[in-house]
This record gives C-alpha cells, sequence and structure tokens, in this order.
C-alpha cells in the first residue's frame, strides 16, 4: 500500500476525503484507516503496525488527527504505532513529533517564539496566585485549555477576580493555567494554509465575537497575500516541522501576531473563501515523496 490516511473519525471528515481522492486522482493505492484500528504486535524481536486485513507498509502516512478527547494512556499507544510506521520508513505527513508540538499550545509559543516570531504574552503554571497575578498584571487576558482547537474552552477576562474564580475551579479539576493577554485587533484574524514551504493562500475570518475560528461562526473572506505574511507563515511552519499547516495570525498594534499553528487544519471554510484547496497541493507532495 503506497499511502495510508489515519485520522479518529469511522467517517473521514471533508479536509481528509478531500486528500484520499486527490490522492487516488494520482493512481497511488490509498486507504483510509480509523486509528483505533492501528494495532500493534511485538515478537521475535519485531515490531508490526497491523489492522484486522493484516500488516501494513505505506510508504506514506498522512495523520489527519491523534484525537480530541483522549486519555493519556490512548494518546500514548496512537502515538508509538505512528512512531513504528515512522521508524519504518513510512513518510508522516505531518511528522509524529511535529503533531505533539503542535497539540501543546505552550510548546508552539515557546518554539515559536524561540525562532524570533512574535506571539502573545503568555503564561502557563499551576500557581493560582501566580496566575491572579498574571492576569491581574496584564490586563485583558484569555485563558485557554493547554490542548485544544476551534475556540473551544477559551474564556476571556477583562476582571482579574473573576479569572480568580475560573482558574480556581480549573485548578481543583486538575487543569493547568494558560493564560495569555489579549491582543487588540480588528474584529477579524489571517488564516494562511502552507504547504512544502509555500503559502498557497489566506482569508480573513471575520467575526462579530472576539473568537475568530469558523467553528465559532466566523466568516471566511478572501485576502491577499503580502510578502511579510507569506514570510511569517512559512516559517511559523518550517519552525513547527510541519510539511502542511493552517498558520492564525493577528493584527496587532504593533505588527503581526502568531496565534496558533494548526498541524491538521480544517479548509472548508477556506476553500469556500479561496477556490482554492490545499488537498491538490498535500497529494502533490504525497505523490513526490512516494515516488522517490
Amino acid at each position: 500500500m503506497a499511502v495510508a490516511i489515519v485520522a479518529e473519525s469511522q467517517t473521514p471528515d471533508e479536509p481528509t476525503r478531500d486528500i484520499y481522492f486527490e490522492v487516488k486522482k494520482r493512481g497511488l493505492p490509498v486507504r483510509y484507516i480509523p486509528i483505533q484500528r492501528l494495532s500493534v504486535k511485538i515478537y521475535n524481536g519485531e515490531a508490526i503496525v497491523e489492522t484486522r486485513r493484516g500488516p501494513l507498509e505505506p510508504s506514506a502516512v498522512v495523520i489527519r488527527g491523534l484525537g480530541y478527547v483522549i486519555d493519556t494512556n490512548t494518546l500514548m499507544r496512537r502515538v508509538s504505532a505512528l512512531r513504528i510506521l515512522e521508524r519504518k520508513g513510512a513518510v508522516a505527513i505531518n511528522p509524529v513529533d511535529a503533531l505533539l508540538n503542535c497539540r501543546n499550545k505552550l510548546e508552539t509559543v515557546y518554539l515559536l517564539s524561540k525562532a524570533g516570531i512574535p506571539v502573545p504574552p503568555t503564561v502557563a503554571t499551576e500557581d493560582l496566585y501566580y496566575g491572579y497575578v498574571t492576569a491581574r498584571d496584564m490586563g485583558r487576558v484569555v485563558l485557554k485549555p493547554i490542548q485544544g482547537s476551534r475556540g473551544y474552552g477559551a474564556m476571556m477576562f477583562e476582571d482579574a477576580e473573576q479569572a480568580f474564580q475560573v482558574m480556581r475551579t480549573l485548578l481543583i479539576a486538575k487543569n493547568p493555567l494558560y493564560i495569555q493577554k489579549y491582543i487588540e485587533k480588528p474584529n477579524r484574524d489571517i488564516r494562511i494554509i502552507v504547504v512544502d514551504g509555500r503559502a498557497i493562500g489566506c482569508m480573513y475570518r471575520v467575526s462579530s465575537s472576539w473568537k475568530t475560528n469558523i467553528a465559532q461562526g466566523a466568516l471566511g473572506v478572501p485576502c491577499e497575500l503580502n510578502p511579510e505574511l507569506e514570510e511569517l507563515a512559512v516559517k511559523a511552519t518550517h519552525t513547527m516541522g510541519l510539511v502542511y499547516s493552517g498558520v492564525d495570525i493577528g493584527e496587532g498594534k504593533e505588527g503581526y501576531v502568531v496565534f496558533e499553528v494548526n498541524a491538521s487544519p480544517d479548509w472548508r471554510g477556506f476553500k469556500q473563501a479561496t477556490g482554492i484547496n490545499p488537498a491538490v497541493h498535500i497529494a502533490e507532495y504525497i505523490e513526490r515523496v512516494v515516488k522517490r
């Protein structure tokens, strides 16, 4: 089998289907596999990743997600299965370690900041008083889960006393505090899709709310790429070790700020806004690496 596409859903979502059909158009054998169906067998000094249909030996594995609401044990098992495929020679798109780094918002912000990419001032802690002082000193803050996507669970506070009550509840539930200074911006942000070192297009995500996620009701509107935006998005993608990504950028008062680098972006809104299907570019990359 040349290409395996892996995600958690039993039925692939639209971006995953897009990749499947674009790969198939190029004459490459391709199969969609729910990640729960990947089993690992280790015996006689050999490790095998297989499904009920037998061992998998793909040239490339497209990882569209590790799972959204899963415990640590499940995550570790899935990561190990995918790493074994990588170590046996499959090209992972995106690489497993890069997916893990992007899944962790704190790790993402650290790596981007270290590379000189502008990010919001950020604090992560399990110390309630430290979190309270952070909220008080920053003024307007956003409290987010360290893992998460689509804006779910993100809360904005202008009052440190209100933030304190929510932070206390999170810590009681054994959740760390991830606090960012709110970046003043227009009622929009910018989503740029990068594939294989090139920004293929961008859109504004316009919202009547402070959240600008399409999943939260924002509207995708085409925007023009400029050299600064393109360079920033490509650098962020490269910094995170990704083949393709969705980079979210805010237009702050002091310039552009990178909010997120998504390793498995949903591009339905992007396709509608721009007419560009990222799967075409991803499939072209897959074809090149499989045929090397």
